[in-house]
């Protein structure tokens, strides 16, 4: 049993048409066929993600997941800069005053 190249597109599978030898009459290369081929791959991956994407933002579940990560983010944030500012004020009470 042999396996075919393709790829997924919109859910169904797509055969990718047999590289060829390298034709002097035709002059294209088989890498630029497999650049060209893995460029469709790619542009179908990115289109899958922005279509799971807009999924994700249109459904109710969605949202209250991505409010849920963005207030994650900001109270991590937030501990943050709050860790920061307190190793500050430590560094700056060990500052010892110049003599006068």
């Amino acid at each position: 049993m042999t396996e075919k190249t393709g790829h997924f597109e919109k859910g169904v599978w797509v055969e990718e048409p047999a590289v060829p030898e390298k034709n002097p009459e035709t002059k294209i290369d088989p890498i630029d066929l497999r650049l060209a081929a893995a460029t469709r791959q790619v542009l179908t991956a990115l289109d899958d993600l922005a279509t799971a994407t807009h999924d994700l933002v249109t459904t109710e579940e969605g949202k209250k997941h991505i409010e849920k990560t963005v207030k994650d983010t900001t109270t991590q944030v937030q501990k943050s800069f709050d860790e920061i500012l307190a190793r500050a004020k430590v560094g700056m009470d060990k500052v010892v005053e110049p003599k006068k």
